[in-house]
């Protein structure tokens, strides 16, 4: 193995010295290594010396603003239910049999990337499928690598505190349609008003919305049917609800079908496929259902509670709060979103970070506009929530999905909202 992190090294491995690193190294781990390699371009080197090893993994890359996990991880399960085996990293980490590592970014450094990349190739996998981040994209994360299918989900206000305007935030995007090969396929949604930006002539674009047409016939809590027209017309009883979701599955289902594979191996057993974890999650309680979900742009947001409004019920209220010391003119556009499809909404905390509560408070506050009410501590919001719940309602907890911490000065605290969710329905159990 190759590190440019000292903490990742064990025996035998090979660390690379830099500029950047080189004051932050642990010399007792290095004590490991085979080899230290003073380097004045790391991301040269990597490829150099190991995209060799790697470089007949079929490389599927996701990025756009919402849907990339969910999209990652339909395909990653639909392969491996062909039979074809694949492995994927994005936000929820590293998945790879019947294994998962929890990565600290969507998309790792890049000696990490070539490590796990490397690995898969070692147990026998033939795909990698992988989110791709704007940040990744602009730091030049995946250096080197060529992907056989890209997808952009869409393109919505995210990451402004690191991009600062949304033309860089796009331009960082576009780099990863340029690095196709073979097919060259590129998936676009017609629905994103930026997809034109995305298509250009030297790929193969598929673009759903218009080379795809959809018919959404029947949705409920728990399943979606959906008529879907390319040069024949499909039909699809997907295991989850929303047009988002279904999108999401369009991505996934093109993306593997034209690579070439046989999707008639998946025809009866679609019903088998998941959500990713904190991805409209659902908890029962009584006749409600609770859902957890990782929606954290007015995009999304909006998205998740406009198909929930959808699906017969009392009510809905919705949990949310927006991230400490990141852009913060998304928060009255979060709370906007939020008050439109709900009942009721409670403001609460979502990794304040190293900023004031209140003043993050103050921000959101600016875009609410009823029935709402502020609760700091995130446990006692979902408390309250829950208390709230009658009969055939929905209660939407939002923003953190499958993070199971909360960031408060600095100090990163185990917070899960699936969790809490457990315990606040036992204590109501148990006092009834």
């Amino acid at each position: 193995m190759i590190w440019t992190n000292s903490k990742y090294v064990g025996d035998g491995d090979v660390f690379l010295a830099t500029e950047r690193n080189y004051k932050y190294i642990d010399l007792n781990l290095l004590k490991k290594v085979s080899e230290i390699v003073f380097v004045s371009d790391e991301n040269k080197y990597i490829y150099d010396n190991y995209y060799d090893k790697i470089k007949d993994l079929k490389l599927i890359g996701v990025t756009g603003t919402n849907g990339k996990t969910t999209t990652c991880y339909l395909i990653y399960q639909m392969l491996n239910l062909m039979g074809e085996k694949a492995s994927y990293i994005g936000t929820i980490g590293f998945y790879i049999d019947d294994m998962v590592f929890k990565l600290d970014n969507t998309t790792p450094e890049i000696s990490l990337l070539y490590n796990m990349l490397y690995y898969a190739k070692k147990r026998k996998c033939r795909v990698v499928v992988m989110e791709v981040s704007s940040h990744a994209l602009k730091q030049d994360r995946i250096y080197g690598l060529l992907f056989d299918s890209v997808l952009v989900t869409n393109i919505t206000r995210d990451h402004l505190d690191y991009h600062k305007t949304l033309k860089d935030y796009i331009e960082s995007k576009q780099k990863l349609i340029h690095l196709t090969r073979g097919k060259k396929i590129c998936i676009l949604n017609k629905k994103d008003k930026y997809y034109k930006k995305f298509k250009i002539k030297d790929n193969n674009n598929l673009i759903i919305g218009k080379d795809v047409k959809i018919t959404l016939v029947l949705m409920n809590s728990s399943n979606t049917y959906v008529i879907v027209k390319d040069t024949v017309k499909r039909c699809f009883m997907l295991p989850f609800m929303g047009l988002f979701n279904v999108y999401n599955f369009l991505y996934a289902y093109y993306a593997i079908k034209y690579l070439g594979y046989n999707l008639n191996f998946l025809k009866d057993k679609y019903y088998l496929l998941k959500e990713p974890p904190g991805r409209m999650e659902k908890v029962k309680y009584k006749s409600n259902n609770i859902f957890i979900d990782y929606a954290h742009t007015p995009d999304a947001v909006l998205n998740v509670l406009k198909t929930v409004s959808k699906v017969k019920n009392n009510g809905i209220i919705t949990i949310i709060g927006c991230g400490g010391d990141r852009d913060k003119e998304k928060r009255p556009m979060m709370a906007k979103a939020a008050c439109k499809y709900s009942s009721f909404v409670i403001f609460t905390n979502d990794n304040p970070r190293w900023e004031d509560e209140k003043e993050i408070m103050k921000d959101i506050l600016n875009g609410a506009s009823k029935n709402y009410e502020v609760i700091y501590d995130r446990y006692d919001a979902i408390r309250k929530g829950v208390r709230m719940l009658k009969d055939n309602m929905i209660l939407m907890i939002l923003g953190k999905g499958h993070e199971d911490y909360q960031i408060i000065k600095g100090e990163k605290l185990y917070f899960s909202d699936k969790d809490a969710a457990y315990k606040v329905i036992k204590e109501l159990e148990e006092t009834n």
